[in-house]
């Protein structure tokens, strides 16, 4: 009962810490906790590729590119031939993430051309977001807003950096080419909608998409968080933003065909049919290269291409709105069952099952991120897991401490080493709050002791007292006994507790015997013998007594009561009577049957009633075989 309220008050403890813990964390800046939510979300992502699909192509115009089309300046006729081709190869839609601008002039031939074949081809045209006022496209969609979607001030812009006028009005759609870095600069998230001068315009991923459907508006709802384009849709949060699957390395190679190999013939045509045509530049000198998670030189074209995959295959992915409670309940949850567990275990076996839990709690978010593309962010249960433990395992460590503490300081000086590490390293044996089992009690008492301390100055008193009872506490744990308590010249002895003792009558004769001994050489020493220290007298009985702690908060002791101590008191006594130095009563003797004890006959003894005594013959006893041999149970 002691170890389980122990383990409870150590369990609660740490209960509440890991609970104080895991509502911290929910309420610690975002700065802190996203540093570590994305650092294993970044992890679990790249455990498994994200869906193919062949509906989209990225058109690079790398650098061997740029020669090929007129260097950073692009040619407009040569950048023409590339539209046309890719428009008259069967592709959906074409989306540039470019902006073009001069030459503009409506009169240049190679100008006309070019936006010919912008008019010719669903192309969407990408602007970026302007501080300075003006410069904003003209809306070419028409985009209906639910009011609990939250649009954040950084995707509300007073302009725009935008291609010519002249292309603007070619193209079929205008969309922004704005990405974001997160906390740590990468790009997690792509907007599907800003907003321009009142305006709204849909980003370039979103627009591209939307010109490979028959004329429809574009929807973003809430209640759950999406977008809607005709019969497609995809989760977004409520800031209005998709995040997309990222591409591997070798997916995005297998997309990818050069602007160079286009226009020199090298691309067979077909590989354009129905397909979702992005044409951008992984070229450095153009500044299109981006942070993502596992690449920090994505092109910017390759991430808008990640995003429209992401809502072509369903798997754009969210936060639902039930996975911040779910996550905290979680937390607690474990925190909690680790707290109890730690406070009852080994330290040597939490490593190895918190280590499991982390383990089985990250499976769960990577089920959830590839099977379901749900993101539940993973850091809190895991600190509170780890605080939980750290928390149940520190309060029961104080709490093994400090019982350590009272049961050495109960117990060092009164029983065998052996016995006092035996309770310390399992204290559920001690039964602190009482208990009744069969004991024997030895009791010793020195003849005549107030003449004796008459006799000697104070000084002299503590000396002998302090060397005679040293002697005798020495023999005491030696045969596995107890000190209980001191009286003055006396002392009480108890065998077979707190823990059993076999045999506990054998042992305490047989230390009876070598106390008397030792005592009669003891007497013989200087300066004992020089005041004349009396005969040591000792009663032993056995009998049922009550062991447990007794007295107030600030003085405790261990103790034992029962009548046998009585009858052992009595027994002591009764040495003056029949000039012996041992007296055994008769329970005492039922128990060791074998030794070679003498009846004194029926005596009467004071408070008690008459019984039969016993005293040992010349402290001689019968061997005991081999197996009857006084040992500690």
């Amino acid at each position: 009962m002691l170890m389980r309220r122990r383990e409870l008050g150590s369990g609660v403890k740490g209960a509440v810490i890991a609970a104080l813990f895991a509502v911290l964390w929910v309420f610690s800046p975002a700065s802190i906790t996203d540093r570590f939510n994305y650092a294993i979300i970044d992890t679990i992502a790249s455990l498994r590729p994200p869906p193919d699909t062949d509906r989209v192509l990225v058109v690079d115009i790398d650098s061997e590119s740029l020669a090929e089309i007129g260097g950073r300046r692009i040619s407009r006729a040569r950048f023409a031939d590339l539209i046309e081709t890719i428009g008259k190869s069967g592709a959906s839609s074409i989306g540039l993430d470019l902006v073009l601008g001069e030459p503009c002039d409506p009169s240049d031939p190679d100008v006309q051309r070019l936006t010919r074949a912008l008019r010719e081809t669903p192309v969407s045209m990408g602007f970026l977001l302007s501080d300075k006022t003006g410069g904003a496209p003209p809306a070419a969609n028409t985009m209906v807003l639910e009011r609990s979607l939250e649009v954040p001030d950084l995707w509300i812009a007073n302009g725009a950096d935008a291609s010519c006028s002249v292309y603007l009005d070619a193209a079929a759609g205008n969309s922004t080419l704005s990405l974001t870095g997160g906390f740590d600069g990468r790009i997690r998230s792509v907007p599907v909608a800003v907003g321009i001068a009142g305006a709204g315009y849909a980003s370039l991923p979103v627009d591209t998409l939307r010109l490979t459907l028959p004329p429809t508006a574009i929807f973003l709802l809430g209640n759950p968080n999406e977008i809607r384009l005709g019969d497609r849709h995809a989760r977004i949060d409520r800031s209005g933003s998709l995040r997309p699957r990222f591409a591997t390395s070798q997916q995005r190679s297998d997309r990818t065909v050069s602007a160079a190999d286009v226009l020199n013939g090298a691309i067979e045509s077909d590989v354009f049919s129905d397909r979702i045509v992005f044409i951008g530049s992984s070229a450095p000198e153009l500044g299109g290269l981006r942070p993502v998670p596992g690449d920090p030189l994505m092109p910017s074209v390759q991430i808008h291409a990640d995003a429209v995959a992401s809502i072509v295959t369903g798997s754009s992915l969210y936060v639902p709105g039930w996975a911040k409670a779910a996550t905290l309940f979680v937390a607690i949850a474990l925190g909690v069952v680790m707290a109890f567990y730690c406070s009852t275990v080994r330290p040597i076996a939490v490593p190895a099952v918190v280590v499991l839990l982390i383990a089985i709690w990250l499976a769960t978010c990577a089920f959830l991120f590839h099977v379901f593309n749900i993101i539940v962010w993973p850091t809190l249960p895991l600190v509170t897991v780890i605080a939980g433990s750290v928390a149940g395992a520190a309060f029961e460590y104080s709490a093994v401490r400090a019982a350590e503490t009272l049961i050495r300081n109960r117990f060092e000086q009164r029983m065998p080493a052996a016995l006092v590490s035996k309770l310390v390293n399992e204290p559920d044996l001690l039964k602190l709050r009482g208990e009744r089992r069969l004991a024997t009690s030895l009791i010793s008492d020195l003849e005549d002791f107030s003449g004796f301390s008459e006799r000697t100055t104070p000084e002299q008193l503590i000396d002998i007292l302090d060397r005679y009872f040293a002697g005798l506490t020495r023999i005491i744990i030696a045969h596995g006994g107890m000190v209980d308590k001191t009286t003055g010249d006396g002392v009480h002895a108890i065998f077979n507790a707190p823990l059993e003792l076999e045999r506990h009558a054998d042992a305490a004769l047989d230390c009876a015997t070598q106390i008397i001994s030792f005592s009669e050489s003891f007497r013989k020493t200087s300066p004992a013998i020089d005041h004349g220290l009396g005969r040591t007298r000792i009663g032993i009985e056995s009998g049922e007594v009550v062991l447990g702690d007794v007295g107030d908060t600030d003085r405790v002791d261990y103790a034992a009561f029962g009548s046998s101590i009585n009858m052992a008191a009595r027994l002591e006594q009764a040495n003056k009577m029949f000039k012996t130095s041992i007296l055994v009563g008769e329970r005492a003797r039922s128990l060791m049957p074998e030794r070679d004890l003498i009846d004194l006959g029926e005596t009467e003894l004071r408070g008690i009633g008459a019984m039969h005594v016993f005293t040992p013959s010349n402290g001689q006893k019968r061997p005991p075989s081999p197996d009857q041999s006084p040992t500690l149970a």
